[in-house]
């Protein structure tokens, strides 16, 4: 059974959650879906800021000098920190991006 999206999504449909096109309403879920991971990559920045009392930056730096030294609990999570580092600033910058297509 095939969905006729324009009975489903009617105009008035979309009103009632202030949304003028489905469009709009598109924009809107992926904004929502970006910000939804932005958060989950920003819970787990945050924990390794608890844990180590130092921003990612400072971490990776201390750790490239330590020289042969083997810490692999570090290693692991320096790993795991980047890539919620850089899941972080990816994410920011297509929250951004998605917002530049609200403001035309």
């Amino acid at each position: 059974m095939e969905l006729d999206f324009n009975k489903v999504l009617s105009p008035e449909f979309l009103a009632s959650f202030q949304y003028k096109s489905i469009e709009e309403a598109g924009m809107d879920m992926l904004l929502l879906s970006a910000q939804a991971k932005y958060s989950e990559y920003l819970a787990e920045h945050l924990e390794f800021e608890r844990k180590y009392q130092m921003d990612f930056p400072f971490f990776q730096e201390m750790t490239d000098r330590q020289i042969n030294e083997e810490n692999f609990e570090q290693e692991d999570d320096l790993m795991s920190w980047r890539f919620a580092y850089e899941g972080l600033r990816y994410w920011a910058k297509k929250i951004e991006e998605l917002k530049s297509c609200f403001s035309r």
